[in-house]
């Protein structure tokens, strides 16, 4: 009996450059918590290498095709607006980012090493497979977020603790700043965008801290005290929307890992604390007025601020009027913002709290359907390639995704450019994961046939 040489798959051998456009993103990913400005400029270099490298795999994924569709709808829209100058700067918190997207999963995707097929007697043929090559691409990813969160965390408790405000200059640079304020809101405009970046990070340090590779008991007291400190911080923005989507993604996480006695002193604390918001005799001696208050809040609609349910349901009112009244492309970039404060009298708001709300009324039905298609495409293969996996940062990051896309009911945190990024990068990431499962589910059906 005598073999031929090994053949390696072009699709799963290992790449002989496999961390330089990878480094980019990585280094992207670290200066998001500083700055928008260079993390932009690094993503687009490894964006550009990434085309360069993967292009043909790239451009044969359909939801590539569909990625580019929207981002040309984006700029379509920016044309078509009510008012082109607000729609043209505005076209830019979109349509990059739809167009680093695919760059993004095939970087982040590993390629299977050590797998090689070999032809016995010119006929028959098996696989000698050694070990697959670890989720390198997603934990570093991971890894770099986490620890990068540690100057928003420092930033955050530096407002709380010792009332840090201002900016932070490192000589003629300017790096970054603290907002200051009754709530903590770090290097972020409001505290509601601080409160869904922890709870994304809280979701990523939680995958780490299930990973088999990261139990040395130094990342341990790290990941430790993300956890710990980001939780009280995300307590002390005392944001409802952040409170609640991290309690949906604690939710969802004890549920997959069958932690019932968890889910039932989760359900615990909510209750209580809707019990102290509707003043049921002694609660409010119980639960911390932090909580109570604002999610007394909620129901009272003399609160101020867009505290109460009663301003937003004004203002996602109005976001349906623009809908109705322009459906199919929207009244332009920015519009929103323009046409609610012109009322008279004047109303101050940047966006009508709901991200579905606010793209189909500032971009039109179809952008918005076609945004739903692309990111549930994404889950959803995400959600498969766990199933299979079951790989604990993979998880980590399906659920951070999970809670800022429920956050988008009340929020629309993603006008943030750094929050921007950081969603593409993990969306990037599990379209890699994807894309690594149907690569190996493929190669073995051919070896087999």
């Amino acid at each position: 009996m005598s073999s031929s040489a090994p053949v390696l798959s072009p699709e799963l051998s290992p790449d002989p450059l496999p961390s330089q456009p990878r480094g980019w993103l990585l280094a992207a990913a670290a200066l998001i918590p500083v700055n928008l400005a260079p993390s932009l400029l690094l993503a687009l270099v490894g964006t550009i290498q990434g085309y360069t490298r993967y292009g043909g795999a790239i451009l044969r994924d359909p939801l590539f095709g569909l990625a580019a569709l929207l981002s040309l709808a984006a700029v379509g829209v920016a044309f078509l607006g009510e008012d082109w100058r607000l729609s043209l700067p505005g076209m830019f918190n979109y349509w990059p980012f739809l167009l680093m997207l695919p760059a993004f999963a095939a970087v982040l995707a590993d390629r299977v090493s050590g797998t090689e097929s070999f032809r016995v007697s010119g006929t028959e043929s098996f696989r000698v497979s050694g070990t697959e090559s670890c989720p390198v691409g997603r934990r570093r990813l991971a890894q770099v977020l986490v620890l990068g969160s540690g100057l928003m965390l420092l930033l955050g408790w530096g407002e709380v603790l010792w009332g840090w405000q201002g900016h932070f200059f490192w000589g003629p640079v300017w790096i970054t700043g603290v907002a200051g304020g009754e709530r903590p809101a770090a290097a972020f405009t409001s505290p509601n965008t601080l409160a869904i970046y922890l709870v994304i990070h809280l979701c990523l340090a939680a995958g780490l801290w299930l990973d088999r590779a990261d139990r040395d008991w130094p990342q341990a007291v790290g990941l430790g005290a993300v956890l710990g400190l980001g939780s009280l911080l995300l307590l002390l923005t005392a944001s409802r929307n952040g409170w609640g989507v991290g309690g949906l993604a604690l939710m969802m996480g004890l549920a997959l890992r069958r932690c019932w006695w968890g889910i039932g002193i989760l359900a615990g604390l909510g209750l209580a604390g809707l019990a102290a918001a509707w003043d049921w005799p002694g609660w409010r001696a119980v639960v911390p007025r932090l909580i109570w208050s604002r999610l007394a809040d909620t129901f009272d609609p003399q609160a101020l601020y867009f505290s109460s349910t009663a301003n937003r349901l004004d203002a996602w009112q109005f976001a349906l009027q623009m809908v109705q009244e322009r459906p199919l492309t929207g009244w332009g970039w920015q519009s929103f913002a323009a046409l609610y404060n012109a009322q008279d009298p004047p109303e101050l708001l940047g966006h009508c709290h709901n991200l579905y709300l606010h793209l189909a009324a500032e971009g039109g039905i179809p952008l918005l359907l076609g945004h739903l298609i692309l990111w549930g495409w994404i889950l959803a293969r995400g959600w498969q390639a766990w199933r299979r996996s079951q790989e604990s940062v993979l998880l980590g990051m399906l659920l951070a995704l999970t809670a800022f896309f429920a956050s988008g009911l009340l929020d629309v945190v993603m006008l943030d450019g750094r929050i921007h990024l950081l969603v593409t990068l993990l969306l990037g990431a599990v379209w890699g994961a994807s894309l690594e499962q149907r690569s190996t589910k493929g190669q073995c059906n051919q070896d087999l046939g």
